[in-house]
């Protein structure tokens, strides 16, 4: 039989095991979103900029665009740039610990949502221990099930 302070450390066990196997988990989805959807960006943008770039080097053309050389020199630079760097540059500037947004916005935006959506986010603070309790204790008493059907501890 389990005693209350092994089901307790078993459940707070459980409650970071899993909070941080979330955690994990959704901050490396959303990262790897981040970095798929800048790099697509990335070629597509190469891709528009491809016919520009062959203009852009015929002497002709730049001579006639004298007003608009800045528009060649930024297609010459999007054309020398990695995509892979700039998608995990990308990355870099959009890592914060509660997802895509700093948890500040995250908070303001929960907000927004009004009394429902807090209301939500309450009961689920309030409900979600009394449910990993009771997932703890049917772990640990399958646990004492299980050892008391092992041939070792009938000799005990």
């Amino acid at each position: 039989m389990a005693t209350p302070a092994t089901v307790a450390a078993s459940m707070l066990k459980i409650m970071v095991l899993c909070l941080t196997v979330f955690w994990i988990v959704s901050f490396s989805i959303g990262r790897m979103f981040v970095f798929y959807e800048t790099y697509t960006e990335t070629i597509r943008l190469r891709y528009d900029e491809s016919y520009l770039l062959k203009k852009c080097a015929d002497s002709e053309f730049y001579s006639n665009m004298r007003r608009h050389t800045d528009v060649c020199v930024e297609v010459q630079r999007n054309s020398e740039r990695n995509p892979v760097f700039v998608a995990l540059n990308a990355v870099a500037n959009t890592a914060h610990l509660c997802g895509r947004y700093s948890c500040s916005d995250a908070i303001i935006y929960l907000s927004n949502g009004g009394w429902p959506v807090l209301l939500t986010v309450g009961f689920m603070c309030l409900f979600a221990p009394m449910m990993l309790a009771k997932a703890a204790r049917v772990l640990v008493n399958h646990g004492d099930e299980y050892k008391s059907k092992l041939p070792y501890s009938k000799m005990a």
